[in-house]
């Protein structure tokens, strides 16, 4: 979705369960990881997901299966639908005015369509959980580091990025204990957010914080890098324990993006709709986050606003850089 939403494409992130991720894996960072492709259009992603889903005898679970084809869902006209609004950044950060508008661009488009919009609030998706949420990505990296060297038989910390080896450090002094709590918290949280979002067909929230950035741009810079630098060579993954420095170095890796963590941890299936373009003329995209197992209303709805707003036929223009 992240992607998509920086690059005018259409971004589907599944239900867990629907793409198997076996034989290399069963599942993937306790299950938050899924499988699909960024494309052009909703009719390319549907196609793509007929050809790649179905139960495995090798997984551990499995989606629902839907009622008819993906492709045949996404030319379906999706009827009426009830459709909710998040706005809020679950790390409580600056959100850029163009993202608003990206989102009220989605909302105006959603009523052209004849749906209905209502405004809600998640007050319980908070720094809380995008904190127990980077706990458990933390301790899947550390995890898939091991087996990595494991495959290669030498070390890769030298392979890596310093913010990956920083997060493999973290993930190694977590304990299982912590690992294990964090996850029932998160459980029990996208149990009660999939029960009071279910009257929803789909809720809308933004993907991006801020409108695509310049290659390089999230790179830490001046005291971030010194820190993080400091950090990486003198070992010191364990201050990361302190809640004030661990909130810190969330903001500046979460920054850009806050909203993909909910339907990672969900496992429900959400679509990023290429539906803006900011003064700019950079592609700005929101997402709408459907039922478990429901990607055929996101395709029908998705496929609805790809044609009422025409981004089919929007093309970048072709500059060489500066």
């Amino acid at each position: 979705r992240v992607p998509a939403a920086c690059t005018g494409l259409v971004g589907l992130k599944t239900s867990r369960g629907r793409v198997p991720l076996s034989p290399l894996v069963t599942e993937s960072w306790y299950g938050l990881v899924v499988d699909h492709a960024v494309a052009r259009s909703v009719r390319d992603s549907a196609l793509l997901l007929d050809l790649t889903h179905g139960p495995d005898p090798l997984s551990p679970y499995a989606a629902p299966p839907p009622r008819g084809t993906f492709a045949a869902a996404a030319v379906r006209d999706p009827g009426k639908l009830k459709l909710a609004v998040y706005r809020k950044s679950p790390l409580g950060l600056t959100i850029s005015a163009e993202t608003l508008t990206a989102l009220d661009t989605a909302v105006a488009l959603a009523r052209e369509g004849g749906h209905t919009i209502e405004e809600i609030d998640l007050p319980y998706i908070g720094r809380d959980f995008i904190a127990d949420f980077a706990r458990t990505v933390a301790a899947a990296v550390a995890g898939a580091m091991r087996i990595e060297v494991l495959r290669v038989g030498r070390s890769v910390s030298g392979d890596v990025e310093r913010a990956t080896r920083l997060m493999s450090r973290f993930g190694e002094i977590v304990s299982a204990g912590e690992i294990y709590a964090g996850l029932q918290r998160l459980h029990a949280t996208s149990r009660r957010l999939i029960t009071e979002t279910a009257p929803y067909d789909a809720v809308l929230m933004p993907v991006i914080a801020h409108p695509p950035l310049a290659c390089g741009a999230m790179d830490p810079k001046g005291a971030d890098a010194f820190i993080e630098d400091v950090l990486d060579r003198l070992r010191l993954a364990r201050l990361l324990k302190f809640k004030q420095l661990f909130g810190q170095l969330m903001d500046k890796s979460l920054w850009f993006t806050h909203w993909p963590a909910i339907q990672n941890v969900s496992g429900q299936p959400s679509i990023a709709l290429p539906v803006h373009v900011t003064d700019a003329g950079l592609p700005l995209g929101i997402q709408a986050a459907g039922r478990p197992g429901d990607e055929e209303t996101l395709l029908s709805f998705g496929a609805q606003m790809e044609k009422i707003s025409g981004w089919q036929a929007r093309r970048a223009p072709l500059r060489m850089p500066a």
